[in-house]
């Protein structure tokens, strides 16, 4: 699967299926949001002015990053469920570094045990724990150091 997976900058074109996997993924995997609150229209006030890499696998958008550039901040990674755990997240966190560069850093919910072990498993390094909005979150880094 890894080498069919194409991962380029969104485009306009784009956004309608980016808004639908951030509304689904939020609404399986956010169980720390009410989901009658979520609107297809979060992910254009998530995403502003973010840099927004999509991957592709034949015609089909899989998933996305947006990365908050000036401070290499990856503030969404969302893959569609029927395609976590195929490499596709990585393929996205890659492409994200090779064109912001390392250190990159992100919050993850600490009670979300599916991405906080991914996030571990691919050498994601817990800083600090925060919380906001009554939800705590670790602050994690990446710096391609084991």
């Amino acid at each position: 699967m890894k080498d069919n997976i194409l991962v380029l900058e969104a485009k306009q074109s784009n956004y309608e299926e980016l808004r639908e996997i951030f509304f689904t993924v939020r609404q399986n995997a956010f169980h720390w949001i009410e989901p009658e609150i979520l609107k297809l229209s979060d992910f254009d006030e998530s995403t502003k002015d973010e840099l927004i890499l999509v991957a592709s696998i034949g015609d089909k958008i899989v998933g996305f990053v947006s990365i908050w550039v000036p401070d290499k901040f990856i503030h969404n990674l969302f893959i569609l469920q029927d395609f976590q755990g195929k490499g596709i997240g990585t393929a996205l966190v890659n492409e994200a570094i090779k064109r912001v560069g390392l250190p990159l850093t992100l919050k993850c919910v600490k009670s979300n045990t599916k991405a906080l072990n991914y996030y571990k498993s691919h050498n994601w390094k817990i800083e600090k724990e925060e919380m906001s909005n009554e939800v705590l979150y670790y602050l994690m880094k990446y710096s391609n150091q084991s």
